[in-house]
């Protein structure tokens, strides 16, 4: 079963203040809180996956820079 998650769990999982987690969230780089009168909850599976998704896009560049970084050694 999914949990809701609360701003401060959030904040803790992701390693983020609320401040740059609506920042994020405005800029359509996190997914967005559920309201449930005032107060905000995530569903802990969205929180995985945009996890997940960092997780990936960072083993992504860093195996492009790594490929670089290579090329660039081989040239010098």
């Amino acid at each position: 079963m999914d949990k809701l998650l609360t701003e401060k769990q959030v904040s803790e999982i992701v390693g983020f203040k609320r401040t740059r987690l609506f920042q994020m969230i405005e800029a359509g780089e996190f997914p967005p809180p559920k309201k449930y009168g005032r107060n905000n909850r995530w569903f802990e599976s969205d929180i995985e996956q945009w996890l997940n998704k960092e997780k990936e896009q960072l083993h992504k560049d860093e195996g492009f820079f790594t490929e670089v970084g290579k090329f660039l050694d081989d040239l010098l």
